[in-house]
């Protein structure tokens, strides 16, 4: 589970024209911090993942550019998940949780792309002029195959400003080299997965 910045980069690497809505779908999983929710719609609550994934997918419209942007940051922290969390705990060596120090890295990596990527700005003004709530009330009217975050407006204007407040934060082992990687191949990937 990349943080913020991370999926907005795989979400611009995939689709820099797509929109507000598109970003915003792209981190709409991320909407509550409630863990069991959130093990329920990133799909680590299944015995095989990527098989839900493609369940998924067939109950998603591939055209609305929310629910797009919802699979693909589904889609991202498989791979996340997969690949780099693995590699962390098993070279973590420092005091404590290896859990509790990865959060805090990624979070740092997060807020330095922030302030440092110069698309940054421009994709969270594109999220904030979009009309999500009513973009999202209309999808509710629609589908039953996505949990619906009504509350995604609050959501992203808490980790923007979280973000913008952030601006001295230096992760120590990830870095935007590592993040916009990622992003590109698992853009890539996700094309190919479709």
């Amino acid at each position: 589970m990349p943080a913020a910045m991370t999926h907005l980069a795989v979400a611009r690497a995939f689709d820099a024209d797509a929109g507000g809505l598109f970003y915003a779908g792209s981190l709409a999983p991320d909407y509550t911090d409630e863990r069991i929710i959130k093990s329920k719609i990133h799909l680590r609550d299944v015995d095989d993942r990527e098989k839900a994934l493609r369940e998924l997918q067939s109950g998603v419209d591939l055209k609305n550019t929310f629910e797009l942007g919802w699979l693909l940051h589904l889609f991202a922290d498989w791979r996340w998940d997969t690949s780099v969390i693995p590699s962390f705990s098993k070279e973590y060596t420092g005091e404590g949780s290896w859990f509790v120090a990865y959060r805090a890295e990624i979070g740092k990596l997060s807020h330095s792309m922030y302030h440092r990527e110069n698309w940054s700005h421009e994709v969270w003004g594109q999220i904030d002029a979009e009309p999500v709530l009513e973009a999202l009330r209309e999808m509710r009217k629609v589908t039953a195959v996505l949990p619906v975050p009504l509350e995604l407006d609050w959501y992203c204007a808490r980790v923007e400003r979280r973000h913008r407040y952030n601006e001295n934060a230096m992760p120590e082992v990830f870095d935007a080299d590592m993040a916009l990687g990622f992003a590109a191949e698992t853009a890539k990937l996700f094309k190919e997965w479709l």
